[in-house]
Formats: C-alpha cells, structure tokens, sequence
C-alpha cells in the first residue's frame, strides 16, 4: 500500500537564535525531547546526482537546548530540502537561498506543528492546513487496526483531492510543487502537463521534473510488467557474478521454480520480506531457487548485507551499467518475480506484500 508521500521537514542546533539561523526549531516548554534527528540535502545537487553516494546527505542529530534547536546551512546561495523528526511522523521543510524558517512544534502528541518565516515555509503550512482532516482521519483508521484496503483507497482519493485542489487553485503559489509532488502516477503525469509550466521558478521543481521521468518511465514499466505476467512470455535471460565471482544464469535452473528478488541492503522493506522469503527456500526445498539480485550499492556493502542477513540462496550482483531491471519492469524495492520451470514469467509482486507467498503456493500447486 503506497502511503501520504509528504507530511513533513526540519532541523537544528544552538544555545540562542542568531540572527543567520537558517532554521529555528521551537518545542513545547514542558517538552522531555532532548535529541532532534534531521537531514537534508541540497536540491539541485540530490535531483541531478546519478548514485545515492552523489546525492549530498548529510544526516545527523542534535541535542535541544531550552526547548530550542537552531541550524545555519552551510552554503547562504544553495536551496535545501530534509526533514526532522523524533520517532513518529517527521516534518519536511524546503529551503530557498537565505531563507529564514521556523519550525514552532506545538505539541509531540500528538504531533502538530506550523512552518512560517518564508513565502516556501507560509505556502507549505496553508497547504498542511487543508491535509490535516484528512491525516488525522488516516491516524484514526489506523488506530481502529487493520482497515480495509477500501477504506485506505477512500483516504488516499481524499488526500489527493486536497493536492488537487490546491494546485488548481493556486498553480503559482510555492507550495505547489510540493502538492503535485504528493501525486503518482497518471494524476501526477496530467496534473504536470495542465499546470507544470507555473512552477519552473520554483527551487522545488528540479524534483518535479525528476518525478514527472520517474512517473513516465513507472507507467511503461507498470504496463511491461503486465503485458510480461501470462505464462506465455520468457523470462529475460541474464548472466551476473556471484560472491565467488563465478557467472550465474537464470537459464541454469530451467526445470525448477525460480523467485528473483531484486533488493538492496538499504532497503528495510527487502530486510522485512527475509523471514517469510527464508520459510518459503526451506518448505519448497529441491523445487525452488531463488536469486538474489542486489541492486543500487556498492559491491562491498552487498557483500556486508548478504553476510549480515545470512541469505542462504544463489546472491548475485547486478551492476551500474545493467539494464536488468528495465527488462523486468522494476519500479520499486523490493520487486519479485516468479519464473516457472518452462522458463516463463508466471508473477510480478512490487513492494513487501505478505500474499506474495500464497500466490507463489497456488502457481506451484501446492
């Protein structure tokens, strides 16, 4: 279930407010919070970098000080984004050149807070305004454990309708960007063309256009992967290393059902499936293999996240250059595809989803 992609933002450090604070974080007199986690990036740099290693992170803590926590950016020219946050949901904030923000977090919980201080700051906190209703009724859902998939849809219309109103509305105001942005997929692509070209002056829509490639390029991966899952199409033949360097085919295991995970270390929701992806190696022993595909690291932390994870199954590492993931569609991690033992793609699964296993024991009969 994909969630509300941007409810949040800040930052901090400092005994007083100096007059060059980029952002000033206020918290409640009786707050108990004595550390503040943050990160942030600089805009242009994180929409344009080509690895996670270019996309200059910085990510870090601080202790707060007489309720306070203050943050000079180091370059006064540069725009930024990030967030801080404590342990539940975090704010996220965008900077331009010199602006001056403050944070005032009226309440831990539950959480509440309002931006002002910069035309980005003032726009973002009308925009929160009009989401709160509906954040707190996703909260009150949630509560309720367990909701239905429906009532989750009725939620996630809401919420867009909110992102799209706003931006019809107010298609030039600064927090436009950030509205379009909380869009996917079609809504996204139609709501870019209609009202994209009001928000090119914005420090923000470097990630607009960077989204609108990523939603073009999702949608034909979306229909690939569909038009791939019929039991009649081959599933693309590839050749990588394994930890011993030695070159595995997806061809040698012809005759046994075959999983490809294509995961990361870096991604907690690859983590999250291992247990259930480790019962599924052991119960279909002889008749199963997987291959682990890792994906967007570098070879030495693979090796780290396949030791620390104790994965039992062929690992193999799938480099910068490769277009392997374009041939199956991947659109997210992890992505798990079911290849029969004809050698035909007979499931793709997207994203950690527990039915994966009850499709993969109905394909195999069991």
């Amino acid at each position: 279930m994909k969630g509300l992609k941007f409810m949040g933002v800040a930052i901090g450090i400092g005994l007083a407010m100096p007059a060059f604070a980029d952002i000033i974080v206020k918290l409640p007199q009786n707050c108990d919070k004595k550390t503040l986690h943050y990160y942030y990036a600089p805009i242009k740099q994180y929409a344009e970098a080509k690895s996670r290693a270019e996309r200059g992170i910085v990510n870090d803590s601080i202790t707060i000080t007489n309720s306070e926590a203050v943050i000079a950016f180091p370059d006064k020219n540069q725009s930024y984004f990030g967030s801080l946050g404590f342990d539940q949901e975090p704010l996220q904030f965008f900077l331009a050149p010199g602006d001056n923000v403050t944070v005032d977090i009226t309440s831990i919980d539950p959480f509440s807070y309002s931006l002002s201080g910069s035309p980005i700051a003032d726009s973002m906190n009308e925009l929160l305004l009009l989401e709160m209703p509906v954040i707190e009724k996703s909260k009150a859902i949630m509560l309720n454990g367990n909701p239905s998939e429906a009532d989750m849809q009725k939620i996630r219309d809401e919420y867009n309708q909110v992102e799209k109103d706003f931006i019809m509305a107010n298609p030039a105001a600064p927090a436009a960007p950030v509205a379009l942005l909380n869009l996917e997929g079609e809504d996204f692509i139609s709501f870019f063309d209609t009202y994209g070209n009001s928000m090119t002056s914005s420090v923000i829509y470097p990630f607009v256009e960077k989204q609108y490639r990523i939603e073009k390029d999702n949608i034909e991966m979306e229909k690939k992967q569909q038009a791939m899952q019929t039991d009649n199409i081959d599933a693309p033949d590839f050749t990588l290393k394994d930890l011993d360097g030695k070159d595995v085919s997806l061809s040698d295991f012809r005759g046994k059902w075959v999983i490809i995970d294509f995961w990361g270390s870096w991604c907690p929701w690859c983590i999250k499936g291992f247990p259930e992806l480790k019962e599924a190696y052991q119960k279909y022993a002889g008749e199963l293999e997987i291959i682990g595909v890792d994906c967007n690291e570098s070879q030495n932390e693979w090796r780290e996240g396949v030791k620390k994870y104790e994965l039992p199954w062929v690992n193999v590492y799938n480099p910068a250059d490769s277009n392997l993931t374009a041939e199956y569609g991947v659109q997210g991690f992890p992505t798990k595809a079911i290849i029969n033992p004809e050698g035909k793609v007979a499931n793709i699964t997207v994203g950690h989803d527990p039915a994966f296993f009850e499709i993969l024991t109905r394909l195999m009969g069991k």
